[in-house]
């Protein structure tokens, strides 16, 4: 049950990182534009921008967002990763000019 909800949070922190950065040229869009992200740039930017964004949903059960992506099994990991992947490329080819 905890591990659901956790991977539910960041699928939905994935789309908030994304959408919020899409006009920002040193956001995620631009960074990766030229190539594919990485599961550990992925998972080290949801947690930085999750830190960022205020208290964690999770800090009864972890100290921080890295802590509960740790937490998530190798599998669980690898769908959020897959899921940030389709996110941004769903938005690169939504821009009506290249990023840069």
């Amino acid at each position: 049950m905890q591990e659901r909800k956790i991977k539910a949070y960041f699928k939905q922190q994935v789309h908030a990182v994304i959408v919020e950065k899409v006009s920002d040229p040193d956001g995620p869009l631009g960074y990766f534009a030229e190539r594919e992200p990485k599961d550990e740039e992925i998972l080290g930017l949801l947690a930085v921008s999750m830190k960022m964004g205020g208290q964690s949903p999770f800090r009864e059960w972890f100290p921080s967002p890295l802590e509960a992506l740790a937490a998530l099994s190798g599998p669980s990991r690898s769908e959020i990763c897959q899921v940030f992947r389709e996110e941004l490329k769903s938005r690169q080819r939504a821009l009506p000019w290249p990023c840069e």
